[in-house]
């Protein structure tokens, strides 16, 4: 992965489309325009159709992969047991969240209730 402020070179990229599948081939990557000339020549040599080759510019990109909580919502009765669900329905296992916040209720600590495992509640929601 390429630093802030780094510009990563520009890459060229040969496929060489199925002649069933036009969607499915096989791609070469080369650090320059000379090998890929190069490669172009050879394939074209070999038999493999001008229409079947494309060539790309490139450069590599970052990913940022973000993650983002999963709520589940259960609807609970007076006695605090959890209402029936349809007979038909999976049965579901408690999600942990609602577990650890039943825990924090329980031991009546403000605290406990923003804090699972030594990580804050809303350390979980920085901003990119």
């Amino acid at each position: 992965m390429a630093k802030e402020g780094t510009k990563m070179a520009a890459k060229i990229i040969v496929l060489v489309a199925d002649r069933e599948d036009e969607r499915h081939g096989e791609i070469t990557v080369v650090s320059d325009a000379r090998k890929a000339e190069r490669l172009i020549e050879t394939l074209l040599e070999a038999g493999f159709e001008r229409e079947r080759i494309r060539i790309f510019s490139g450069g590599e990109m970052d990913i940022e992969v973000a993650h983002r909580p999963v709520v589940s919502l259960v609807r609970e009765q007076l006695d605090g047991h959890a209402a029936e669900e349809d007979p038909g329905a999976e049965e579901e296992t408690e999600p942990e969240a609602e577990r650890v916040g039943k825990e924090a209720r329980e031991e009546k600590d403000p605290a406990a209730a923003l804090a699972h495992s030594g990580v804050r509640f809303s350390s979980l929601f920085r901003s990119a």
